[in-house]
């Protein structure tokens, strides 16, 4: 009899991206696989798509303490009636209430995958408190599961979990799926950044950065993928085009589905990644694999993918001038860019293919079973 393994999250994004790859690429005939996430979201129709027996979970992404104890309960009575053998929880939300429930259930063996702890979202007294969260919830935890080498030190540094109990599976990609006869580059040349504007992507940096390329390179065209969330945060973004004599030259597009979102980066000529906090960012390994130099904020994980100079380059957080100096040495040598994408796109082959991903997470999630 297969080993039932119950995923639980509530959030999407880049979480729904390695989730639906790992989903895909698992040996179904070596485990059972559940999903308990949000009703009525494109992971859940997905993911049921890929043979997942997946169960509705009302969680929501803020504090709310009657849903998240209704979360609980579910997840509880969920974990007893299914008897799991594993229980995989992914983020803050998904990732608390998941190891809680676990618990709860009887102790069931646990597997946490952070992709960018929550604390780091916050400031003042209220950082504090999430990242208290995170440590009160480390005995819940047999096994963190970081997205990249950066994201697995910060949980030992600072999260306070003890060296064995930390393992990297980094994010990845599935080569496949690189769109077909969309190599080249636009003219003019476009500077794209995929990514919800919300405080953690730190869209007020692209902007920023824009206008100090547009003095250099008054021809280049940048795309901003990720609106339609009507957040302050996005009205704000808008409003920082306009003062800064951006209007035209800045285009911002909605939130699109990933095989639009990847041929969106085939089409441009550099990716850039702006976040304040990462996990491992999904955006930066898909540029990678289509050869697009990428440039990007030094956190964790584009550090640990870009850190060397391949396949792209790390500045400082809200170093404005600094990102728009690469962007611009980019643009300019359309020689070297070829060769840095071409570098990335190796790093992928070596490092970051869904294929070794999914027998690392095999080969644990055969670990904690007992074999």
């Amino acid at each position: 009899m297969r080993p039932k393994i119950l995923h639980v999250t509530q959030a999407t994004g880049g979480v729904e991206t390695s989730l639906l790859l790992l989903f895909r690429h698992l040996d179904h005939a070596r485990f059972e696989l559940h999903l308990a996430c949000p009703p009525d979201t494109t992971l859940a129709a997905r993911a049921s798509e890929l043979g997942v027996q997946v169960f509705p979970i009302k969680m929501v992404r803020g504090v709310n303490p009657w849903r998240d104890v209704a979360g609980l309960v579910a997840l509880w009575s969920l974990m007893r009636r299914e008897a799991y053998d594993l229980i995989h929880a992914h983020s803050a939300k998904g990732g608390y209430l998941g190891r809680l429930a676990a618990r709860l259930a009887g102790r069931l063996p646990t597997v946490y995958s952070p992709r960018a702890f929550s604390y780091l979202s916050q400031r003042g007294g209220a950082r504090r408190f999430f990242l208290q969260l995170e440590r009160w919830a480390v005995p819940l935890t047999w096994v963190l599961l970081a997205a990249s080498n950066s994201e697995g030190e910060r949980a030992i540094r600072e999260v306070g979990f003890a060296p064995e109990r930390v393992r990297v599976i980094p994010n990845a990609v599935d080569l496949s799926e690189t769109p077909a006869g969309t190599a080249a580059s636009a003219a003019p040349p476009v500077v794209l950044t995929v990514g919800r504007l919300v405080y953690q992507k730190n869209p007020e940096m692209f902007v920023r950065m824009a206008a100090r390329v547009t003095a250099a390179r008054p021809d280049v065209r940048f795309v901003m993928a990720g609106a339609g969330f009507a957040g302050p945060l996005e009205r704000r973004v808008r409003r920082l085009i306009g003062e800064l004599g951006l209007d035209g030259r800045i285009e911002v597009v909605p939130w699109v589905p990933k095989p639009e979102a990847l041929r969106m980066i085939a089409g441009c000529a550099v990716v850039v990644v702006t976040s304040r906090f990462e996990g491992m960012p999904n955006t930066v390994l898909e540029a990678m694999m289509l050869r697009k130099p990428v440039v990007a904020t030094d956190v964790d994980g584009s550090r640990d993918v870009l850190g060397s100079g391949t396949g792209g380059f790390v500045v400082p957080l809200d170093d404005d001038q600094a990102m728009a100096d690469r962007v611009i040495a980019l643009l300019r040598d359309p020689t070297f860019a070829g060769q840095v994408g071409e570098a990335g796109r190796q790093r992928v082959l070596d490092c970051y293919d869904i294929h070794r991903n999914a027998q690392m997470m095999d080969a644990l999630y055969g670990e904690l079973l007992g074999g």
